[in-house]
């Protein structure tokens, strides 16, 4: 700065003097003009009235060597018409009024003289730009002073370290008036970022760190972490025991998602004292609505972490009171150790995942440790979901049916529509491997609904043939009944179909059925209006009464395939059948026995009035071409 206020003041002084010696420039030249002029005014007195010579004095005496006179015709008068004269030498008209006798050549009178000498002036211009870089100097360092104290007053602010104890005083007002406006500022800035970084890393329904926060938390525990002082990832999920109507709630789901998170933060606080561990060094996460998780360290060896982990998990499935009502939950852990797992939160984050989704599907196990094995498996069950996914979209699910027949007549009255994916090598898909998939992927709605509508064409079709009291059974996953369009869904495969709606039964699980009658009496209401029945699956796996039964909207019991697979071997089994067929008999439904296998399965229920039977006694489930022929077959005695 100082070195720029130098330079101005050399420019401004430079510019002053040269100003100055332009007007003294200035000055003389016109002194020397009205010289000229005179001495033009005395020669016209001298060449109109007296002689040449008389001029030829006159310039010399006044002028010598720098002027001459001429005649208008050019003509040289007097004087001395030199080189220099002729080319430098301005020229006056020698003339009184209009009369013009001549002119005069004159070279400049006066050489410019300054009353002020150069050196002065020079000497005045170097004095200027000291003086300019001396006094520009203090005010630089006076400047730079007051800068530093208001950076170092920011820092401190900024660093939350308070005032300096020795505040001196800010000479400028301007800077004063900025070191209270950066103060004020600072502090609300301080206030606002604190405010966005509680936003950014908080879940703000349980008030849990969320996924942000667990990637920071993540880092920290890598870095601080050893094989042998390892520290553990533990991703929880929780899952209602029955999906009650209730926890579409808004405010009984966030309700229940903060009494989680109080009752994790509440264990992890009780177990961070039991292993001596300071409040607030093992972290709890809220992922998602139902999933949280907990990075714990410096617990020991796998079976300690084993053992919190259990007892968490414990802690979770204990019955929660929400709004009056007593809910239960069943709870799975995946759990990365760190470092020997990964040594970047994204890869921590993805195998816990891995192995909370291998405990989910793993039966009987609740808690899962990753291993490398579990990545391969779960990359075949990911080409296994998109193998699925293709197969929904190409339409590729396709139904078989299982004969129930009559167990009076003998003659076949329905089938049961069952789901087959058959590849296109030809290769028929196990249900049992698919349907979990599809389950999981939520797809399980879109593959119900090909099913349905092949069945219903398929029904239709032996309709037309004249088998008009065979009917179709469909059945209806849990995931189908939360859908809003399921009814429109049926009543349009109905429709495009051409079925007749008698000929169409609905098979829904007991569980479904009991958990919210009010739905299923919703959903199910108009479409029996319109003639089309409904069995409850699986009968005696739930927890139904005969009091609850006979006020839903059943025509059919399904007795279940474990009841029946059993009644020569469990003493238990046939009391249990004949208490369903009584309690089907007293609400005046009709009875299918599912899984009937042995002629003996077949006699028992005969004489217990059972009234259709299926399985594979009779037959297995067949394509859609092969049943209509056992069909034939089945009521060609009749025919006859």
């Amino acid at each position: 700065m100082p070195a720029v206020a130098a330079i101005l003041a050399l420019l401004v002084a430079s510019g002053a003097s040269i100003m100055y010696l332009t007007a003294a420039e200035l000055a003389a030249s016109r002194k020397s003009d009205d010289i000229a002029r005179r001495v033009a005014d005395g020669l016209y007195v001298e060449i109109a009235f007296g002689e040449p010579g008389d001029a030829h004095a006159v310039l010399e005496r006044l002028s010598p060597g720098r002027a001459a006179a001429f005649s208008t015709d050019g003509t040289v008068i007097a004087g001395d018409a030199n080189e220099q004269v002729l080319s430098e030498g301005r020229r006056y008209p020698i003339s009184a009024g209009e009369d013009v006798v001549g002119e005069l050549v004159m070279l400049r009178a006066l050489p410019g003289d300054l009353s002020v000498p150069l050196p002065l002036v020079v000497g005045m211009i170097l004095l200027t730009t000291a003086a300019a870089y001396f006094f520009s100097n203090i005010f630089a360092q006076s400047v730079s002073q007051q800068a530093d104290r208001l950076t170092s007053l920011v820092n401190r602010t900024t660093l939350k370290r308070g005032m300096p104890e020795e505040d001196r005083p800010v000479i400028f007002s301007e800077f004063r008036r900025l070191r209270a406006s950066l103060i004020r500022r600072l502090q609300h800035m301080q206030r606002e970022n604190e405010r966005l970084m509680s936003t950014a890393y908080t879940d703000e329904r349980t008030g849990l760190g969320n996924g942000a926060e667990l990637t920071r938390q993540l880092t920290q525990f890598i870095s601080r972490s050893s094989f042998e002082y390892p520290s553990a990832f533990i991703q929880i999920d929780t899952e209602p025991f029955q999906h009650d109507g209730e926890y579409h709630d808004t405010a009984f789901a966030l309700e229940l998602q903060t009494t989680m998170a109080r009752r994790i933060t509440g264990f992890v606080a009780e177990q961070q004292k039991v292993y001596s561990m300071p409040d607030g060094r093992w972290p709890a996460f809220s992922l998602a609505s139902d999933d949280f998780g907990v990075i714990v360290d410096r617990i020991g060896s796998r079976n300690e972490i084993n053992k919190f982990a259990k007892a968490l998990i414990a802690r979770l499935k204990e019955p929660y009171a929400i709004g009056g009502k007593t809910v239960k939950f069943t709870a799975f852990a995946g759990i990365a150790m760190i470092p020997e797992d990964g040594q970047a939160p994204q890869d921590i984050r993805k195998r816990a995942y891995t192995a909370l989704m291998q405990a989910r599907r793993k039966e009987g196990a609740e808690l899962q440790f990753y291993s490398p094995k579990l990545d391969r498996q779960s990359a075949a069950r990911k080409r296994l979901e998109a193998e699925v996914r293709t197969a929904v979209e190409s339409n590729a699910f396709t139904p078989v049916f299982q004969p129930k027949v009559d167990l009076s007549t003998g003659k076949i009255v329905g089938a049961e529509a069952l789901a087959r994916w058959q590849l296109e090598s030809g290769r028929i898909v196990s249900p049992g491997v698919f349907i979990p998939v599809a389950e999981a992927c939520g797809l399980i709605g879109d593959i119900g609904e090909q099913i349905t509508r092949k069945a219903c064409e398929g029904a239709a079709r032996w309709s037309n043939m004249g088998f008009r009291d065979i009917s179709v059974a469909v059945n209806v996953s849990p995931r189908q009944f939360e859908n809003d369009d399921l009814g429109t869904m049926l009543i349009d495969a109905m429709t495009t179909a051409g079925l007749l709606p008698r000929l169409l039964q609905l098979e829904i699980t007991e569980s479904v059925a009991v958990t919210d009658p009010e739905r299923l009496r919703h959903v199910v209401g108009p479409l029996k209006s319109m003639g089309v029945r409904l069995a409850i699956d699986d009968f005696g796996t739930g927890h139904s009464n005969l009091a609850m039964l006979g006020r839903l909207p059943f025509d059919v019991f399904k007795i279940d395939r474990a009841f029946i697979s059993n009644l020569e071997t469990d003493k238990q089994a046939p009391a249990i059948v004949e208490m369903i067929l009584g309690m089907a008999e007293s609400l005046g439904m009709e009875t299918v026995a599912e899984g009937v296998e042995t002629e003996e399965q077949q006699q028992f229920l005969r004489r217990r009035g059972c009234d259709q039977y299926q399985g594979y006694f009779f037959s297995p489930p067949v394509g859609l071409e092969k049943f209509i022929e056992m069909v034939r077959q089945n009521r060609q005695p009749a025919a006859a």
